[in-house]
């Protein structure tokens, strides 16, 4: 579902490990946006295809053999924020099925793998990405009878890929580099779907195959397989990937039952190829394919089921524990007219998969965003020193933690309350913080205070400097009336006294504290971080003096 190797959005290997993840429980997507593809859309792939760094989808569309539609693949080029421009259709074969995006020839442009039923005759064909967003004709390969799916991934150790597809004989194509493939060998066993994985640790790939019950072929790693055990039941839809977090290979399969309900199936692998026996059965309602990702970084996979007959437009969320077990309650997702497969990618660059589906019913592809994204925690220490002087400066270490899977960058951004004339003026150092292998993040945070205050300041409550404002006041009059010519010799004298009264009052003023000092302030200084829509902030207090 993440990644190259997955054709159709049904099977594909996950393995994640975040230490520094925590339990996130909600699961978000935005509505379904629908963009129209050709008729009878089945399956999809994900890859830059025009090399603009942006996520393109190409989708693989049966075809009407009533009205002579043989089929064909709409390539949407994506425009990097989960939107999609219109599709361009483009011939593959006849009645295609299953679609897988690589690079077959080397030249570092992915290419597109078609697998055409051509009413059970069926071939493949390979299409050779141009690097901008166009395709050269297919070439198409001979495969067993009744192709239904392909995976791509390299089965004899040559660094080149290689092809598996399900029919009624598993047919391996092994590539030889150059966008060619040798004639195919076909195993001794079939199936109707197939999954690529190393279920033994032995460095090889091996096989995972689905008709009426699903088991693994362990590979050889020269391009053979050995004969799969299978697990019964009349399978709808399987998933691969490490559901109980012990770095083993599970299996998770969807199952109309023949003699009882219908459910889903964890089958836990032992790390060896083999399985622990029964499976733990998970209660479901008419389920058809699903697909697994972490949907809300918590390192557990979930799960995505679809409607087990055509028609709805109604698909399931399930959150997984990550034992092997889920959540009850499912979460609902809306998408276009009969949904049947689905895949995921990360269309807006946020790092958190998307869910692309193909409706079936009503020849749309359904894009649905997902809401949640990179999470943290973030602290900062005391300021250093708490106290300052006007024109002095402390500094604080602000911290984050990331708590989920999605490691976005952090934009910091910091402010001072009150406003005020001289309040303090903070700046942060980096501005914006990545996290680390350990899921940590760190900036410096510098908080300046003022220049110094105007030498008049208003006085302390209860000070000394109230008992001379008096005499200043008095003073001046005075100075001003005893200066005057008009008056007698007398008044002067007393003037002249008063002005040296104003200044012994200004100097015991001064010698109080009351206009070289300052109020003292506390300011609370409030860091804020944003990744996405998620926000959260911290704050850190300063006393200026």
């Amino acid at each position: 579902m993440v990644g190259q190797r997955e054709p159709l959005g049904t099977i594909l290997l996950v393995l994640l490990a975040f230490n520094h993840a925590t339990a996130v429980a909600t699961v978000g997507f935005k509505p379904a946006v629908n963009y129209p593809v050709a008729t009878k859309p089945v399956a999809a792939a994900a890859g830059d295809f025009d090399g603009d760094g942006k996520i393109d989808l190409a989708v693989v569309n049966s075809g009407d053999a009533t009205v002579g539609d043989a089929g064909s693949v709409s390539i949407l080029l994506g425009n990097g924020d989960g939107t999609f421009q219109a599709a361009v259709n483009i011939p593959a074969g006849k009645n295609p099925v299953s679609i897988a995006a690589a690079d077959f020839n080397g030249d570092n442009r992915p290419d597109l793998v078609v697998v055409n039923f051509d009413g059970g005759v069926g071939n493949i064909g390979i299409l050779l990405g141009n690097g901008n967003g166009t395709f050269q004709s297919p070439v198409d390969y001979a495969v067993a009878s009744g192709p239904t799916m392909v995976v791509v991934g390299d089965f004899n150790g040559d660094r080149k890929m290689d092809l598996a597809v399900s029919a009624s004989n598993i047919s391996v194509l092994l590539g030889n580099g150059d966008g060619t493939f040798q004639s195919h060998v076909d195993c001794p066993f079939g199936g109707r779907m197939v999954a690529v994985a190393d279920f033994n640790g032995d460095g090889k790939e091996d096989l995972a195959v689905a008709s009426l019950g699903v088991g693994v072929a362990l590979g050889n790693g020269d391009g053979t397989f050995q004969p799969p055990i299978a697990h019964g039941g009349f399978l709808t839809g399987m998933t691969v990937g490490d559901f109980n977090r012990d770095g083993k290979v599970d299996v998770f399969a969807t199952f109309h039952g023949l003699d009882g309900p219908s459910n889903g199936v964890f089958i836990a692998g032992n790390g060896d190829g083999t399985f622990q026996g029964g499976g733990t059965a998970f209660q479901l309602t008419n389920p058809g394919n699903v697909f697994q990702a972490d949907f809300n970084g918590d390192a557990k996979l979930d799960l995505v089921t679809t409607p087990g007959n055509l028609g709805g437009s109604e698909a399931l969320a399930w959150i997984g524990n990550g034992d092997g077990t889920f959540q009850s309650s499912a979460i609902t997702l809306t998408f276009g007219s009969s949904p049947n497969r689905v895949i995921t990618a990360d269309l807006n660059g946020d790092k958190s998969p998307d869910i692309i589906a193909t409706n079936f019913g009503d020849n749309t592809i359904s894009i649905l965003l997902n809401t949640i994204g990179t999470d943290f925690s973030m602290s900062a220490s005391a300021a250093s020193p708490s106290t300052v002087s006007p024109g002095q400066s402390a500094t604080s270490t602000v911290s984050l933690s990331l708590l989920n899977a999605f490691d976005n960058p952090v934009s910091l951004a910091c402010s001072v309350q009150p406003v005020q004339a001289g309040s303090p003026m903070c700046s942060l150092n980096p501005a914006t913080v990545a996290f680390d292998a350990n899921g940590k993040a760190s900036a410096q945070l510098a908080i300046g205070a003022g220049p110094a205050l105007a030498l008049l300041t208003p006085p302390k409550n209860g000070s000394a400097e109230r008992l001379f404002s008096w005499p200043v006041v008095l003073g001046f009059a005075a100075l001003g009336a005893g200066l005057r010519r008009d008056v007698s010799k007398k008044r002067r004298v007393l003037g002249l006294l008063a002005t040296c009264c104003l200044f012994a009052g200004l100097i015991v003023q001064s010698a109080c504290g009351g206009s070289s000092g300052s109020k003292a302030q506390t300011y609370t200084v409030t860091v804020t971080g944003a990744s996405g829509n998620t926000k959260h902030s911290t704050t850190v207090t300063l006393t200026v003096q």
